[in-house]
């Protein structure tokens, strides 16, 4: 997307009115990024040509009676209503939740009221998924209970010696730290059964002259 694009978009939007309009002039899939779908990116098109948000913060999206409890006040009676009160609320706006299974639900709660600080793309229909993965296992608050986080070995961990978690995670494990020694072997075990993968995907693919993705 350019800006003599979206220039073009806007006055011809001024021109016409609506969507209706524009599609039969050939204005079809207007250039705003990122794409969703046409509908959502209608939507957030013409949201922006009447100077509202495209994107919002999703604790400001919630009814104004419901304010999320800050996890420090929590004790752990009032824990799993307001966890799954919070899970409504998300849900409500279209947010589908799964997390790794075994992890505490005091920092599934953590996890979430951090995230509502987030902006996400506003959207008429579906909505997005949240798994709590970044794809960093340092600082992931999964990471204990998580197959692929217990088995790769970061230069972080390689730095302090063990298992790198935050500190939001350590009162809930072994006061025993993870070894170097153990994620080394894991994270070989892992390099190795994916050169045996990749081995075999090259040894069974077409020679078309087209190099694997990897």
């Amino acid at each position: 997307m350019c800006l003599r694009d979206l220039l073009e978009w806007a006055d011809k939007y001024i021109e016409c009115g609506d969507r209706k309009k524009m599609e039969a002039d050939g204005y079809l899939f207007p250039p705003i990024h990122p794409g969703i779908s046409p509908d959502d990116d209608w939507y957030r098109f013409e949201r922006w040509m009447k100077g509202l948000p495209v994107r919002m913060k999703l604790k400001d999206r919630f009814p104004s009676d419901y304010n999320p409890i800050k996890p420090e006040d929590l004790n752990d009676e009032k824990l799993m209503p307001e966890l799954q009160k919070l899970i409504d609320h998300l849900d409500k706006l279209g947010m589908g939740l799964s997390f790794v299974n075994d992890v505490p639900p005091r920092l599934i709660y953590w996890h979430l009221y951090e995230i509502l600080e987030e902006e996400f793309e506003l959207l008429t229909e579906g909505g997005w998924h949240l798994d709590g993965c970044s794809g960093y296992c340092p600082g992931c608050f999964q990471r204990p209970w998580c197959e692929s986080g217990t088995s790769c070995c970061w230069s972080e961990d390689e730095k302090a010696g063990e298992m790198v978690l935050i500190d939001s995670v350590k009162e809930f494990v072994s006061a025993s730290p993870v070894s170097l020694s153990v994620l080394q072997k894991c994270q070989a075990e892992e390099d190795k059964e994916f050169e045996e993968f990749e081995k075999r995907l090259k040894d069974t693919a077409p020679d078309d002259g087209d190099e694997l993705p990897f």
